[in-house]
């Protein structure tokens, strides 16, 4: 009998998609065959095997406990089916920023990745943990629409922000501007 962590092993290079229509108002199945096809092509193109695309209809809020596919893909996730989890972005495993850190913490926790065709992050590193969080709290803010109207990905706000936030923890910087003088 294979253990649970030989399973892991073996699986650790297979990957599932995962995507669903990111808004109910959405007709089902709209751009979903699309996505896949991308999705696919990219994984493939790197040398992953595809195993298995978990998609689902719309979901509003309401309906988002009924989630079943998401459910299953977490399910198999714990069975170590499987290493990688890539969606076209993170809002498709949820639009709530909570409930993302929540997926991707349960997935981490059996050695699973998420990567995003759209959205670049890197959850493996500490920074990378760091930007993963700054982008589930931008998920509710007004920054969001900004980010989607100029096309700029969310990770990239969530380092802007960061590195502003290093520069203002930095007492040096506030020093110099202290002492700054104009000229004469």
């Amino acid at each position: 009998m294979i253990s649970r962590a030989e399973t892991v092993q073996q699986n650790q290079d297979k990957v599932v998609i995962y995507t669903r229509n990111t808004s109910w108002t959405q007709p089902e199945g709209y751009r979903i065959h699309r996505d896949v096809q991308v999705l696919k092509d990219k994984c493939e193109l790197f040398g992953y095997q595809v195993i298995r695309v978990y998609w689902e209809p719309s979901s509003s809020e309401s309906h988002d406990n009924r989630r079943t596919v998401l459910k299953q893909m977490l399910k198999d996730a714990a069975e170590g089916l499987f290493g990688v989890v890539v969606v076209w972005d993170v809002f498709s495993l949820s639009p709530d920023g909570e409930k993302l850190q929540q997926i991707e913490r349960e997935l981490a926790r059996n050695g699973v990745e998420i990567c995003s065709v759209t959205v670049p992050f890197d959850t493996s590193t500490e920074e990378g943990l760091r930007v993963f969080e700054y982008m589930c709290k931008l998920l509710n803010t007004r920054h969001l629409r900004l980010v989607a109207m100029q096309e700029i990905p969310l990770s990239q706000v969530a380092h802007w922000l960061i590195e502003n936030e290093n520069k203002k923890g930095d007492e040096r910087d506030v020093e110099l501007c202290e002492t700054a003088r104009r000229p004469a």
